[in-house]
């Protein structure tokens, strides 16, 4: 089995790639025996890959930590085109790595085992989710006036009317901090 990101072949023996699908679903029972569930959509697929690197092939190693580090225009990580059979079978196309990537030394075997993770980008359920349109916000307003104080259309505040209690505490407010 092989896998090429962006044309480059990653090198390493005994290549296993676990594909995944996570299917976000919260739980509506409550305190029943109810096993109604709410669907919270697809989350990116990934694929979590592990090898074996001997360490005479150290450059091997090298080279896949480069192409782990690797960023794009903005400081963002890189994007890579994938070519595995299991990732086609999945459906993944765009990937870039996710959750690091770890080499385990094995002194028996006289290499390292590497795993990564690599999680997919632009996936057809967000493309889906991009293409639909977006529900429209209403401005939604009650009775009475604006909480804050800000009633003049012109930012200015106008004298507001006060209620007879509220004359009495200003008077207070007043006398006891007089204003100059």
């Amino acid at each position: 089995m092989t896998l090429l990101l962006d044309g480059q072949q990653i090198l390493g023996k005994r290549l296993k790639i676990t594909a995944n699908l996570r299917i976000e679903s919260d739980d509506l029972s409550g305190q029943t025996s109810n096993s109604e569930t709410a669907h919270k959509g697809f989350k990116p697929k990934t694929l979590a890959v592990s090898l074996q690197i001997p360490f005479v092939d150290h450059s091997q190693l090298r080279s896949l930590m480069r192409l782990a580090e690797a960023t794009g225009s903005g400081g963002q990580l890189k994007m890579y085109r994938i070519v595995n059979d299991t990732a086609a079978a999945f459906g993944i196309r765009e990937v870039q790595f996710s959750d690091g990537v770890s080499a385990r030394e094995d002194d028996s075997l006289n290499l390292w085992l590497v795993q990564f993770t690599l999680s997919e980008k632009l996936s057809n359920p967000e493309r889906v989710e991009n293409r639909r349109a977006g529900n429209g916000v209403t401005s939604q307003s009650g009775p009475g006036s604006a909480v804050g104080g800000a009633s003049g259309d012109d930012g200015k505040d106008k004298p507001q009317e006060l209620s007879g209690f509220e004359r009495t505490l200003k008077r207070v407010d007043d006398w006891l901090a007089p204003t100059t």
